[in-house]
This record gives structure tokens, sequence and C-alpha cells, in this order.
């Protein structure tokens, strides 16, 4: 059974600052800069509103576990593609998908952006899904505790750049 991923962050700024930066075409090497994680934007499209699809590769984290490791390409990257849609009510809704080719994973949800009092809350949900027999739960929920810890260091870079 797929594990669920559910986190949200206040970001002290209005949605469109926030948007312009998340969706923007700096945010990839910002991101290679605080993570050093070698954060590539491999695409980005700009559509009616000023919805943008945003496709951002980066190198694998360190301290994959060996089960999980031997499922993976050496030397592979992950990467994440992100569909903004247009302004709506104040908010920005939008879907991810997060890919390493090769590995026997789905991982992708839905985002927001809505307005707060005090800024915007930026919320991300998902599911991953792991089909390795025996280990796939086990590996579900070391990918949802990566992509936690991941989202959270990417929500406090994006306050700081607001």
């Amino acid at each position: 059974m797929p594990k669920k991923l559910d986190v949200s962050y206040d970001i002290p700024a209005d949605v469109e600052t926030v948007y312009a930066v998340i969706s923007g075409e700096g945010w990839a090497a910002a991101k290679a800069e605080r993570f050093e994680d070698e954060s590539r934007q491999e695409s980005r499209t700009v559509g009616a509103g000023d919805a943008v699809t945003l496709v951002v590769s980066r190198g694998l984290p360190d301290g994959i576990p060996g089960f999980l490791e031997k499922f993976l390409p050496r030397g592979g990257r992950a990467r994440q593609s992100e569909a903004w849609g247009a302004a709506d009510g104040g908010a920005r809704r939008g879907t991810w998908q997060g890919e390493i080719p090769g590995a026997p994973a789905t991982v992708g949800g839905t985002m927001a952006l809505e307005p707060t009092a005090t800024g915007t809350l930026y919320r991300i949900q998902g599911e991953v899904k792991v089909s390795i027999p025996l280990v796939g739960g086990k590996a579900e929920s070391f990918i949802v505790d990566m992509i936690g810890k991941l989202t959270k260091s990417e929500a406090e870079l994006l306050a700081s750049l607001v």
C-alpha cells in the first residue's frame, strides 16, 4: 500500500512573491548553491496566466540504505516536474512528480500556495509507491521521510529568498 505525504510550511511573503521564486529561472541554481546537490533546470515553460511547468534534476542524496541502493542506477539523477496553474482566487495550485529513471518507484501529488494572514501556506501532498517485493513498504517509508526533509530544507531556502 502506498505511503502518503502531507507537509505544510509557512512562508513570510505573499503568494505571488513566493510563486515568483519557486517557479522562477533561478530556483534550481539557488538549490544547487545551498544544498550542493547539482540541481539544474532541465526546462521551464510559461503558459496562460503565468502558469509554469518546471523540470529540475539533482544528484541522488547520500545515505541511501543498501537495501534500496541496489535498485537505483549508479550515478543516477532524480528528476522533479512541477506544473503550476494560473492564479485562482489568490492561490496557486499544481501537481508534482518525481522520478529516478530505472527505479521501481512512483512519486507524485499536489502542491498549493495559499494566502494566510502572515504570508503564504505552502502545502505539499503526495503518495509514494515502490514496486519491490518484501522491501517496498520499507523503501516507501524511507522515501517519504527523505521527501519531508528535502521539502523542509527547500521551504527554509524559499523563506530566505522572499
